[in-house]
């Protein structure tokens, strides 16, 4: 889906992305790591394009040995970047990082490796309920993004309730400029949040 040219505007915005945000995301992995011993990132088992499973990054938010608990106690499609802020769980480094909306940022390597888009459906785990029937089968047409349809307006709660019906619009209607639209909508988004 969106052949060479999506897989194009990914190469170069995740490059430079690195490019700008690197020491950023250097110094946020050693707060994260030095803030209690643990490792600076979590890695989640998630289903990419045709069904094969890759190592999702995020920040680490959570306590060394709670994450586990935190992410069965969550809906299998849900990643740490959709807690709140005031989830018990959290460390205060990883609780700033939710709130800033900076958790994902180290999924930009993700995106250069080519294991997610810029904008796509969410990245789910095995056995999520967005890979049953028609939805599912169009899913695995693309690549997860790090941001798409359901951060593009919609509430939490309503997107991740409708999440199979959105990435199967994503994928039907697909279009670089709708791309385009649905990363300014993220943004715009991402600054009201952190602004409110």
């Amino acid at each position: 889906m969106g052949g060479l040219a999506k897989r194009g505007f990914d190469i170069g915005a995740a490059s430079l992305g690195l490019a700008l945000l690197g020491p950023l995301l250097v110094l946020l992995a050693c707060l994260v790591a030095f803030s209690d011993g643990g490792p600076a990132f979590q890695r989640h088992i998630r289903i990419g394009r045709g069904g094969s499973l890759f190592t999702c990054l995020t920040f680490r938010t959570t306590a060394e040995g709670e994450g586990r608990l935190t992410s069965l106690q969550s809906p299998p499609s849900r990643l740490p970047a959709e807690q709140s802020e005031h989830d018990p769980h959290l460390t205060p480094i990883g609780a700033v990082l939710t709130k800033l909306g900076l958790v994902e940022l180290p999924q930009f390597l993700n995106v250069l490796r080519g294991d997610m888009s810029f904008v796509g459906p969410r990245p789910v785990a095995p056995g999520a309920p967005e890979l049953l029937g028609s939805a599912g089968e169009l899913y695995l047409e693309s690549r997860p993004g790090m941001t798409g349809p359901w951060r593009a307006g919609a509430s939490e709660e309503s997107a991740h309730t409708h999440r199979p019906a959105l990435a199967r619009r994503y994928v039907e209607n697909w279009s670089f400029f709708n791309d385009l639209r649905i990363i300014a909508k993220s943004v715009t988004a991402a600054c009201l949040t952190r602004s409110s």
